[in-house]
């Protein structure tokens, strides 16, 4: 039992000062950009030493991308759409968009971290591949969810559906970077139900209805 206590606690303390130092980062890119985010900065906002910065993350973009993970898990914490079995409801999936919210500059370091991918060592490679493969596990569930119950066409694929979804949301969440004129919840449930084929369910629905007249 003592041995376990004495590894946790260097090892919770680890972790305790790496959300110390991410979450500076985060806050430094919000209110400044992501051009703004240096060592020396990072060391005055998250009260540590540079020393300590670099000890646990090697480089700038090391930190960058710790921002962008630390943003995820923030995320996740308001929506709590990995931790659901249940087959989500277009309302809360539109609750949910709107409620990770949109901010210019963390865009602009996503879209700046995105071009690293094609290095295969920068650290933004591992962050991105791991990052869709959760958001494309987690609709993958839902949507099946949603297929079980009869909202969307059974006989698609779901995954395949969840990995247009992604790379739609994507899309949308670029183009608003320079057009942020539009609602990107709104834009991502309906590419969903044409993906899903909800509209095709519905319209048979309808159709079947003994009142419809038809």
């Amino acid at each position: 039992m003592s041995t376990i206590a004495t590894k946790r606690g260097p090892y919770a303390r680890t972790q305790q000062r790496r959300e110390q130092i991410a979450r500076a980062v985060l806050d430094i890119v919000e209110e400044l950009g992501h051009e703004a985010v240096t060592i020396a900065l990072v060391a005055e906002r998250s009260d540590t030493s540079e020393a300590t910065v670099l000890y646990h993350f090697p480089s700038r973009d090391h930190l960058l991308v710790a921002a962008l993970a630390y943003s995820d898990r923030m995320s996740d914490e308001k929506t709590h759409a990995s931790e659901s079995d249940e087959p989500f409801s277009l309302e809360e999936f539109h609750a949910s968009i709107e409620a990770g919210g949109y901010d210019g500059n963390l865009v602009r370091l996503l879209l700046v971290m995105k071009g690293q991918t094609a290095t295969a060592d920068h650290p933004a490679a591992a962050y991105f591949a791991g990052r869709y493969e959760t958001q494309i596990g987690i609709f993958t569930r839902l949507i099946a969810g949603r297929q079980r119950d009869g909202y969307a066409l059974a006989a698609l694929d779901a995954r395949q559906i969840a990995v247009q979804l992604v790379a739609v949301w994507d899309g949308l969440t670029n183009l608003w970077l320079t057009d942020p004129g539009f609602s990107i919840a709104d834009l991502v449930i309906d590419a969903y139900r044409r993906l899903a084929g909800e509209n095709i369910v519905e319209a048979r629905a309808l159709i079947n209805r003994t009142d419809f007249g038809l």
